[in-house]
């Protein structure tokens, strides 16, 4: 063999065995490498918790917006079902076992404003009739010391005078017939009292009520 042929011999041999290195190392170099994150890795859906839309009635809504010991008196429209916020210094004590009011806390214009009169517990006496124009109707009732409150409307056009004779009230004595409710403290002397509710000027339509109220 001569020289040349010796040296090409060499060459492959030499040739051969660097190809042989480069792939051992590729191939360990590819089994050391950690796991490529070229790819966003997508989470399982056990990982990822489920955020549905957040549903919740109106009542919920108001009660999550308040403070935990506060309270709160809420009204529902009878139309359209949604809830009216009024001042939670306001509130009603109803009896669990009748579903009357035994007292109220705060400004009962707060609480009713319209519709029939609400059923107390302690009712005294409670007068719904229809008053030609100057008529007048008369209730009288005694002082056992409670708190009396008068709540009175009228519908049609024209107007109702309420007036008291042995008791002062605090209150409207005048009201337009609008179906408003009108609310009125009754402040009776020793004695028996009596109140009087008169159609102005023209024939109307009446609601009222005397509710007694525990004692302060």
């Amino acid at each position: 063999m001569d020289a040349t042929a010796d040296d090409r011999l060499r060459s492959v041999v030499l040739f051969g065995a660097v190809a042989a290195v480069l792939v051992v190392g590729g191939w360990w170099w590819r089994a050391a490498a950690p796991a490529s994150t070229a790819g966003a890795a997508v989470p399982s859906a056990a990982a990822v918790p489920s955020v549905g839309p957040s549903v919740s009635t109106p009542m919920e809504r108001l009660l999550a917006a308040e403070e935990p010991d506060e309270r709160l008196t809420v009204r529902l429209d009878p139309n359209t079902g949604e809830v009216l916020r009024v001042h939670s210094d306001s509130r009603l004590v109803i009896d669990p076992e009748t579903g009357s009011i035994t007292d109220i806390e705060g400004d009962p214009r707060v609480l009713f404003s319209a519709g029939d009169l609400p059923v107390f517990q302690e009712t005294i006496w409670r007068e719904q009739r229809d008053l030609a124009a100057g008529q007048e109707v008369t209730r009288q009732a005694g002082n056992d010391g409670a708190r009396y409150l008068l709540q009175y409307q009228c519908t049609r056009p024209g107007a109702m005078a309420v007036t008291t004779d042995g008791a002062k009230i605090n209150g409207p004595v005048r009201i337009d017939c609008d179906g408003t409710i009108a609310h009125a403290e009754v402040l009776p002397g020793p004695g028996p009292f009596r109140v009087s509710l008169s159609a102005v000027d023209r024939p109307i339509d009446i609601q009222a009520q005397l509710v007694a109220l525990p004692p302060r």
